[in-house]
């Protein structure tokens, strides 16, 4: 019961996992691609320093490295602005002027002070002392008080003087004290002690600073200086030591070490934002183009998880090569390519390839470089991919790749130097060769992986089925010979039709060999197989049928025993569609009575209808090679009647209505069947008036007209009828 309960369950996950394959490959590719593209992966950064403490061992620089120390670009730009001097005001006249006018208040009124005789000499030297802004000393002032007139007079004469000469003089704060010394020792050498004391002391107290600081203009004075400071860039060689065991770490050296990936750190939830929006986009177009032109083809959600795979693996390559100046000319994108473009098509090759190159470009940061190279390399390996279904092809893919590669290489190299020298460029140029072999032999290693752990078809797995000492063919030999040697015709009429309209011929051919594999549980049934006796003329028509019908489901239980690729499961199961085994029904009307009551769904094989052109192709030439052989047509208009008559009723019956096959490509593959046909047939030139006789004498082998509707399959038994 429990195990029940739990294959139930199962089968519940996988249906909803199936309908809703494209909504979960979108949010588990965005949220993988940004964990990879955002984290250092573990084991990345393994150095943790702090700053001002010695270094434990000796650190050397993984990779060469150049540029731009925003430390150091700090550092000259400080530099630069402290060296502009401070701006200053312009000289203020004004200035000297009021100190000199004050100079004159201050003297007229020590002057009324000497004249007022009433006052005693203490009170006059209180008023001396009251004087704002100047400092007198009573020692002063009693020689003021005690002048003449002429000699107080001379005294005056001498600071007025002073002041006007030093006050027309640039006086800045930090001058100002050498500029009181200085008025301190010009008092007039024709002056006395006394009136050199009282200079001394009064003359500095009236010079003043007269011109200022600017700050804004200071500012911007220093701020053009840094401006004016280019981005110092810093260079690093490959193994160059960075640090020696036991030095202090300064911040140059840890600013180095951040730029080679080497120290850890804290996330940068900006930097993972950003990943996370280059991701989407990197998902959301694929998820648009899968939708639009990939999902019919495509509609088993196997398909969306090896994409996912792929995109994933190659994100995570992509992060660790693109770390390293060199490493990054190692990165098989073109193996990428090659496989998306036989497992999908070209055109899905290139989108996720553009993207794919646009994204490494992004994140090494931003090098267009990166991008270029690698777009061309593997839009190049997709373009000149011919013949797949060939290993050669793909080293001559893997070449075609190194060719473009080189070719982005030497553009850039010519545009980024002025005096070309070919040995800066004959390691990339070598490395990108390299990288082309590698990625013919990754794709063929991809091909082996998909199709043994996924069920992918592939070019390995389509060539190892193509054996004709494969297990199941030499069991199909054994126990039915005659549909053995049916399915190599089938499949030699099928391939040279696929070829015709670029189909993979390939997937054809193969699956064209074991489209019959059924009838081998039954093999006496088939008419290839017999030997003059019919087991079906002792049984009636619905167990003939149900016999008949039954090879198909016979043929997928095989199939999945031998574990066969789907897409070569999925032609076994549709290379009938839902067509009527005619001649079984006509029998069932005939014994009827011929009213029309015979349930035609008891004759019609369950499909479904073929849902690629590789499986309409197989449908086609398996009718064809089959009605061919009864009929055995010998003239031109014979075969292309046959031929042009099983085609349109396909068409009428909508067998073909969902297998990707346009007009002109059917046309193409009538011409090829009628081709193939009249070379194995020996078509001979036919004399006037027997062409109409042998067409007109040609047994009947059309199928019926198609019913107005489709019933179901096939679901209940039909009835017996005695055998005698």
């Amino acid at each position: 019961m429990n195990r029940i309960l739990l294959n139930g369950w199962a089968e519940r996950a996988r249906l909803w996992a199936r309908r809703h394959a494209l909504p979960i490959f979108v949010i588990s590719l965005t949220v993988g691609m940004t964990a990879i593209l955002s984290f250092d992966l573990p084991g990345s950064s393994q150095i943790n320093l702090t700053v001002g403490q010695p270094a434990p061992n000796d650190i050397f620089s993984p990779r060469s490295i150049t540029y731009s120390s925003d430390l150091l670009t700090r550092q000259a730009r400080d530099q630069a602005s402290r060296a502009v001097p401070e701006v200053y005001s312009s000289l203020d006249l004004s200035l000297g002027r009021g100190q000199l006018t004050k100079a004159r208040d201050v003297f007229a009124f020590i002057d009324t002070v000497r004249a007022d005789s009433s006052a005693s000499v203490e009170r006059r030297l209180e008023y001396l002392r009251a004087i704002e802004g100047i400092s007198i000393s009573d020692e002063v002032g009693r020689t003021i008080l005690e002048m003449g007139q002429a000699e107080f007079q001379s005294v005056a004469d001498n600071i007025f003087s002073i002041i006007e000469e030093l006050m027309r003089q640039e006086i800045r704060p930090a001058q100002l004290n050498d500029f009181q010394r200085t008025a301190r020792r010009l008092a007039g050498l024709d002056l006395t002690a006394a009136q050199t004391a009282v200079v001394t002391e009064l003359a500095y107290q009236f010079i003043v600073s007269n011109i200022f600081p600017d700050e804004e203009a200071t500012a911007a004075a220093r701020n053009a200086a840094a401006v004016a400071i280019q981005p110092v860039p810093r260079t690093v060689a490959r193994d160059q030591r960075i640090i020696r065991a036991g030095e202090i770490v300064t911040e140059i050296d840890n600013e180095l070490l951040g730029e080679l990936g080497l120290l850890q750190r804290r996330t940068n939830w900006w930097h993972a934002l950003s990943m996370a929006l280059a991701s989407t986009f990197f998902v959301g177009l694929i998820a648009i183009y899968w939708v639009r032109f990939q999902r019919a083809q495509f509609p088993n959600g196997r398909y969306l998880g090896v994409l996912g795979g792929l995109i994933l693996l190659f994100v995570l390559a992509g992060k660790i090569l693109a770390a390293d100046d060199m490493l990054v000319y190692w990165f098989p994108i073109a193996a990428l390519s090659l496989v998306l473009a036989v497992v999908y098509d070209m055109r899905f090759a290139i989108l996720v390839t553009v993207l794919m190159a646009a994204l490494i470009g992004f994140i090494r940061p931003n090098s267009l470089e990166v991008a270029v190279f690698l777009a061309a390399g593997g839009i190049l390996s997709i373009l000149t991919l011919k013949d797949s279904q060939r290993m050669t092809a793909f080293f001559r893919a893997g070449i075609w790749a190194a060719i473009g590669y080189i070719a982005a290489i030497v553009a850039f190299w010519l545009l980024s130097t002025v005096d070309p020298d070919p040995l800066d460029i004959a390691l990339p140029a070598l490395y990108a060769v390299g990288n082309g072999m590698i990625s013919s032999a990754l794709t063929l290693v991809g091909f082996y992986i998909l199709g043994s752990l996924f069920g992918i078809v592939t070019i390995l797995q389509l060539q190892d089925l193509s054996r004709l000492d494969h297990p199941l063919l030499r069991e199909l030999l054994r126990r039915a010979p005659g549909t053995y040697h049916h399915s190599i015709m089938v499949a030699n009429l099928a391939e040279q039709a696929a070829e015709r309209i670029g189909a993979n011929s390939t997937l054809v051919r193969v699956s064209a060999f074991y489209h019959d594999v059924g009838k081998m549980v039954r093999p006496p049934f088939f008419v290839e197989n017999q030997e003059g006796i019919d087991p079906h003329a002792t049984l009636d028509p619905y167990t003939s049928a149900r016999i008949v019908i039954s090879h198909v489901a016979d043929g997928m239980t095989l199939a999945r025993q031998f574990h066969l690729p789907f897409r070569v499961q999925a032609i076994i199961a549709e290379h009938h569609g839902t067509r009527v085994v005619r001649s079984f029904y006509r029998k069932a009307e005939e014994a009827a009575g011929g009213q029309g009551l015979t349930d035609v769904a008891l004759f019609r094989y369950p499909g479904p209808r073929p849902g690629s052109r590789e499986s309409a192709i197989v449908m086609l030439a398996d009718a064809i090679d089959a009605t061919s052989t009864a009929v055995r047509p010998n003239t031109e208009k014979a075969i292309e009647k046959l031929v042009s008559t099983i085609v349109e009723d396909d068409i009428l019956e909508g067998q073909l209505n969902h297998s990707g096959l346009s007009l002109g490509d059917i046309e193409q593959l009538r011409a090829s069947f009628i081709e193939t046909l009249k070379g194995r047939f020996h078509v001979r030139v036919q004399y006037p008036g027997n062409e109409l006789l042998l067409v007109e004498n040609m047994p009947e082998f059309a199928l019926p007209a198609p019913a107005a509707s489709l019933p179901e399959p096939l679901t209940r038994a039909p009835q017996t009828v005695s055998s005698s």
